[in-house]
């Protein structure tokens, strides 16, 4: 399941930025940030799709996550610089970007600050402003981190490395234990195996140094966006499960309503897992 290319780029300030690329090396570049926790190695595992649509899929990792180096302190606008000089060190001039669960707002943070560079964003499943994370009827942990982690990463560090410990030691019951609270839908996508294998060895990377970088990763989504989604100009869709039970639906309303022209797709009957069933429909929209 390793990527057809995979490795280290160092950015300017002597970081390590972990980085995997899929698809047609030399088809349109896509840009695809993972969820929280992710790293390099998450992906759909049906390479033909990017293949056959002639995307060049590019995966990187944020701070902590995988091979890439700590950052303390970071911002949404540092991820988007961070994205600008790895795109840089590869050759890549425009891009376009999809952003899955929790890689939703850094998708739009670089549509910002990047501006004319982005020409299309895809969110899915995308993880909305703060604010509309913390409605009832979905997952206990999600509204437990964003009601505690504004106050800082230490708040969710116990948690974290919890889950460090499962997902690394004990991958099946991680995935167990997630199923508890997914609809029927989800249960079903998580249950093939090569959804499983790849999350698997995605569990391995994310959680490779510890829980700390999810930690950090949920303190600055839970807290006030330091971006202005109005400014962006580029077409932005969003994809979202009627029946997610991580991020509710009212979160994907909220951030398309933040963005300028923004269309919502809503699945019917689908749950947080739907790139899986709807990767190529996504990617096609994103490739037009």
């Amino acid at each position: 399941m390793a990527g057809a290319l995979e490795g280290v780029l160092t950015l300017p300030d002597g970081r390590r930025l972990g980085w995997a690329e899929y698809g047609d090396r030399r088809g349109r570049p896509v840009l695809a940030f993972h969820g929280l926790p992710g790293s390099r190695r998450q992906r759909h595992p049906d390479d033909a799709i990017a293949l056959a649509l002639g995307a060049r899929t590019l995966h990187f990792e944020r701070p902590g996550f995988g091979i890439s180096d700590p950052a303390p302190g970071r911002t949404f606008a540092g991820w988007a610089r961070d994205v600008a000089a790895a795109c840089d060190l590869l050759g890549v001039g425009r891009i376009r970007i999809a952003g899955v669960s929790g890689g939703g707002p850094y998708a739009l943070a670089c549509a910002v600050v990047l501006g004319p560079r982005v020409e299309r964003v895809a969110l899915i499943s995308g993880v909305g402003p703060p604010e509309a994370m913390r409605a009832r009827g979905h997952s206990l942990f999600v509204r437990l981190g964003f009601a505690l982690a504004p106050r800082g990463a230490w708040t969710m560090r116990p948690f974290t490395a919890a889950a460090s410990a499962v997902g690394r030691r004990l991958p099946e019951r991680y995935f167990e234990l997630l199923g508890l609270g997914l609809n029927a839908t989800d249960r079903r996508v998580l249950a093939r195996s090569e959804i499983r294998q790849m999350f698997v060895e995605d569990m391995a990377e994310a959680f490779a140094q510890s829980g700390a970088a999810m930690a950090e990763d949920l303190a600055l989504v839970a807290s006030g966006w330091d971006f202005d989604p109005g400014a962006i100009r580029a077409p932005v869709r969003s994809w979202h499960g009627s029946d997610d039970t991580i991020v509710p639906l009212r979160a994907a309303e909220a951030a398309a309503a933040r963005v300028p022209g923004a269309e919502l797709t809503v699945i019917p009957g689908e749950g947080h897992f739907l790139v899986f069933e709807r990767w190529r429909e996504i990617l096609g929209w994103l490739m037009r």
